[in-house]
C-alpha cells in the first residue's frame, strides 16, 4: 500500500468512530437534554428575561433531544465504517 492510501484508510476510520462515539452519547444523554431544553423554555418566557426579545426561527434552534432514529442510523454507518477499516488493515 502507498502512503495516501494508508492516510485515507485511517481518516475513514477515524470519522467512523468520531460518528459512533458521538451519537451513542447523544442517545445516551437524551433525557437530560430534554430537561435542560425545557428549563430554557420557561427561563426565556418569564418576564423580564433578557432573552425574551430574541426571536429565533425554527431553523436555526436547537432540538431538544436527538432523534432516536436518526442516532441510530448514524452511530451504525459508523459501526459499519469501523468494522470495515478493520477488515481491511487485518487482511
Amino acid at each position: 500500500m502507498d502512503f495516501y492510501s494508508d492516510v485515507l484508510r485511517n481518516l475513514l476510520a477515524a470519522l467512523g468512530g468520531a460518528l459512533f462515539v458521538g451519537n451513542v452519547l447523544a442517545l445516551r444523554h437524551r433525557r437530560r437534554d430534554a430537561v435542560e431544553a425545557a428549563q430554557r423554555t420557561v427561563a426565556r418566557a418569564r418576564p423580564g428575561s433578557p432573552v425574551r426579545g430574541y426571536r429565533r426561527d425554527e431553523a436555526m434552534s436547537d432540538l431538544p433531544q436527538a432523534p432516536v432514529a436518526r442516532s441510530v442510523l448514524y452511530a451504525a454507518i459508523g459501526l459499519v465504517m469501523v468494522i470495515w477499516w478493520l477488515a481491511s488493515v487485518t487482511s
